[in-house]
């Protein structure tokens, strides 16, 4: 089940969009066998990752949210990119 917040979603939509989203709100999770319901093991794989804090200038993140809302998760991706490349990690250190 994925939630997603009314803040996370395109400010343009339509009354008729914004209804049919609050109506779906509304209405129970069903579970079935293309979507079952996620067992504390299967929870646990969502979970593989460290939090790190690093320091990042203002204007990275700047470009950073230009790309993707999801900025952290951007950076996180970018930083796993950079790792496979070893040329890219021999320029960084």
């Amino acid at each position: 089940m994925v939630r997603v917040k009314m803040s996370d979603i395109d400010g343009n939509l339509t009354d008729e969009e914004k209804k049919e989203i609050e109506e779906a709100e509304k209405k129970p999770v069903v579970y079935d066998d293309d979507s079952p319901q996620m067992t504390s093991e299967m929870l646990k794989q969502f979970h593989a990752f460290d939090a790190v804090p690093i320091r990042v200038s203002r204007e990275t993140i700047k470009k950073a949210k230009s790309y993707d809302r999801d900025y952290a998760g951007f950076l996180s991706r970018l930083i796993e990119t950079a790792f496979a490349d070893k040329d890219l990690l021999k320029k960084c250190i």
